[in-house]
């Protein structure tokens, strides 16, 4: 072979090797695109509608009196659409201690917030999943802006195509259409046909509450809605953790109080509680001076008076320093409390005082388990959630009430006795009892469940429709094939389907088939299940930079599985 031969097949080596390397480029382009559209595709949150769970733009603050970390929303002081959601003169109340702080950093020297939370979102089980890997209630789901069908919300999937849902003192309700008689089904249906008309503009005229009748037929056929575990466990929001006391001490402020005084064998002068028996009777110390409210430190203009929660979890590490005594936690409503025992015997007991005005039954059941080891820590949960108790040992649940009427610890709500409450039943202050023995108790913690409101939030309001919004108790709503109902976790600044009142023209020529306050099947994008970027931390001598914007050091410890 010549030398001139080996410089044309090299040469010819050399234009196959950029034709390989630019079909590779293309081919890697096109499955980048196929993934994004069909895989997985990243989004920032905007907004604080699902704070705490998702963050938009927002600072952060360590509080000045207990030291607990938190965030409030802002907005971008650059979008000259808005102003910042924080006047000179705001406070973030501290969750924990209910400190009223007022150093906050509301933006960087490049009038930068801290960037919202950056999440994915897998698409193709909506897309190629089925009923099996579908949409699902308490899934976290992006989906189109009803009002224009370009933009994208990120709100919690609450109710499902098929049934007739219901929001009642914070907890929700709902009853499948097969269970429904006809007649119920044609009313909503025809409130739904109302809505239409008003939306286009037919009639302004403001929209009727249901009927009695079908306010008593769901009263007998609406179930509650329970959450699953995993789902409840990113809905408990902390209300107190004593592992981060308040210094101050000032009027308003929690802390443990051992009702006997001086006398009572609980000390809880340190982080670190300890009871010794000194009285022979039942001793116990109560959270005080903070009512279980649902209010989220995210917004800096709270609710004046945000509702009471009767839905409460007392969690705490528990080490025997003796093998007699018990311990008992009481949570709950002023009307129906719980207490859960622990005996250190290992006898197990979850009960509830009796109704004086409606002599209801008492509930009692228990169970045995092997003594608690001497000296051997050992984590302990007494919860009441969505109308169940049960207590937790070990992470385990070793007893709970029941949602069967033919088993024993039979408890749900009264599904008809609620309605004619104005307001939620209000809540019991935690207590934690000690009789006989020897303990001690750390990381000792309150939480409360998501509240969510069936009034208007957020100062927000509809033109035409029912005071309370969609699927109040007045109005609750038929979710027909394909229509899903949408909730913020940061519920009482969330502007989600309990107050849309516009639809996107795309939506609107669809007629009837559009029903204010849902979500059409075909407007659901996916379901967000991981936060892969948090707001970077800041770097204050970085702040100078336009370009690096003073965060860029990304804030590992936060990434998170969304739930």
């Amino acid at each position: 072979m010549s030398t001139g031969d080996s410089g044309q097949l090299a040469e010819a080596h050399h234009g196959d090797g950029v034709k390989e390397t630019i079909e590779s480029i293309v081919i890697a382009l096109i499955l980048a695109f196929v993934f994004r559209a069909f895989v997985v595709e990243a989004f920032v949150i905007p907004t604080g509608s699902m704070a705490p769970t998702l963050y938009g733009a927002h600072g952060t603050i360590v509080c000045d009196d207990c030291g607990t970390e938190f965030a409030y929303g802002l907005r971008d002081l650059k979008d000259t659409r808005r102003s910042t959601s924080v006047s000179s003169n705001a406070k973030a109340v501290c969750p924990n201690c209910s400190h009223p702080n007022t150093r906050l950093t509301i933006n960087d020297i490049q009038r930068n917030p801290e960037t919202g939370d950056r999440i994915l979102v897998l698409k193709w089980p909506f897309d190629f999943g089925g009923d099996l890997l579908g949409p699902a209630r308490w899934d976290v789901v992006v989906f189109k802006d009803p009002a224009d069908a370009k933009t994208n919300f990120i709100k919690r999937l609450v109710g499902l195509p098929n049934e007739v849902l219901m929001i009642l003192h914070g907890d929700l309700y709902a009853a499948p259409v097969s269970e429904l008689s006809d007649e119920t089904l044609a009313e909503l249906d025809e409130g739904r046909r109302g809505k239409y008309l008003r939306r286009t503009g037919q009639t302004e005229e403001r929209l009727e509450p249901v009927s009695m009748r079908v306010r008593e037929e769901l009263d007998e056929k609406v179930r509650i809605v329970r959450k699953p575990a995993e789902a409840q466990e990113a809905l408990w929001f902390t209300v107190y953790d004593h592992d981060y006391p308040p210094q101050l001490l000032d009027s308003g402020q929690p802390h443990w109080r051992a009702i006997l005084g001086d006398s009572s064998g609980w000390d809880t002068s340190s982080r670190r509680i300890r009871y010794e028996n000194r009285t022979g009777r039942e001793d116990y110390i109560e959270l005080w001076g903070k009512q279980i409210r649902a209010d989220c430190a995210y917004n800096i203009h709270p609710r004046s008076k945000p509702p009471m929660v009767a839905d409460q979890r007392v969690r705490f590490v528990l080490t025997p320093l003796s093998n007699t005594g018990s311990v008992t936690v009481r949570v709950g409503s002023t009307l129906r409390p719980f207490d859960g025992m622990i005996r250190m015997d290992g006898l197990v007991m979850l009960s509830n005082p009796p109704d004086m005005w409606k002599k209801q039954d008492v509930i009692t059941i228990g169970t045995q388990l092997p003594p608690l080891a001497l000296n051997k820590p050992v984590e302990i949960s007494v919860e009441h959630v969505d109308y169940r108790a049960s207590i937790r040992i070990g992470g385990k649940e070793v007893l709970a009430t029941s949602s069967d009427p033919s088993e024993e610890g039979y408890y749900a709500p009264d599904v008809r006795q609620l309605r004619q409450e104005a307001q939620s039943r209000a809540a019991v202050q935690p207590r934690v009892y000690a009789t006989n023995g020897v303990l001690e108790i750390t990381h000792l913690a309150v939480d409360r469940d998501e509240y969510y409101y069936h009034v208007q939030g957020g100062g927000l309001a509809l033109r035409w429709a029912p005071r309370a919004g969609w699927a109040s108790p007045i109005s609750p709503i038929l979710l027909r094939e394909d229509e899903h109902f949408m909730l913020g976790d940061n519920t009482a600044a969330s502007k989600d389907s309990r107050l849309w009142d516009t639809v996107a023209e795309s939506l609107d020529a669809r007629g009837e088939d559009m029903q204010l306050g849902t979500v059409p099947r075909d407007q659901l994008i996916g379901k967000a299940f991981f936060v892969y970027w948090p707001s970077p931390n800041r770097v204050s001598w970085l702040q100078w930079l336009p370009v690096v914007k003073g965060s860029v050091i990304p804030d590992v410890g936060r990434m998170r599985w969304i739930r």
